[in-house]
């Protein structure tokens, strides 16, 4: 397990907001890639996604899904897409969670674990960054640093 601190940066980016069943992200999200790809364009980085629970609804989920794309692309405003030139966070802490068969919340809890050693504050609902290697999917968490109070222990300034 190796937690990795820095930014995240993805240029031309298309994003999506869809309300869905919390364990249909996935096939929500191949049809968001699939949409653009029909489009004319192509992915240039992986999908990853936000996902915000709806109060009173555990069934559901809104969900942000984004998508790196090979150029600029002109939208007209609406409530499902939009378009981002430069999608970026400036700091954060990023785990693997390598087997998506497992919950996610034992990796929120070594994020917030390490964000408390080193006394950052997070920001939450954190970023998942969907990456299909060999035909298995893998999610690499992001948690957006929004405070750092102290420098903790053992804290190298030069990562």
């Amino acid at each position: 397990m190796k937690i990795k601190r820095g930014p995240l940066v993805f240029h031309n980016v298309i994003s999506a907001q869809i309300t869905c069943g919390v364990k249909e992200w996935m096939q929500h999200a191949q049809e968001f890639r699939n949409a653009i790809l029909t489009n004319g364009l192509y992915g240039t980085g992986p999908v990853f996604y936000q996902v915000s629970p709806i109060e009173g609804n555990e069934r559901e989920a809104q969900f942000s899904f984004y998508l790196p794309v090979n150029q600029k692309v002109e939208m007209e405003v609406n409530d499902t897409f939009s378009f981002i030139e430069e999608w970026r966070m400036d700091d954060g802490l990023m785990l693997r969670h390598a087997d998506l068969d497992e919950d996610l919340d034992d990796t929120y809890t070594i994020l917030h674990t390490c964000a408390h050693n080193y006394e950052l504050q997070l920001e939450e609902p954190f970023y998942h960054i969907y990456l299909d290697v060999y035909g298995e999917g893998i999610v690499d968490v992001f948690a957006p640093i929004v405070a750092e109070e102290g420098m903790g222990a053992g804290h190298d300034q030069s990562s």
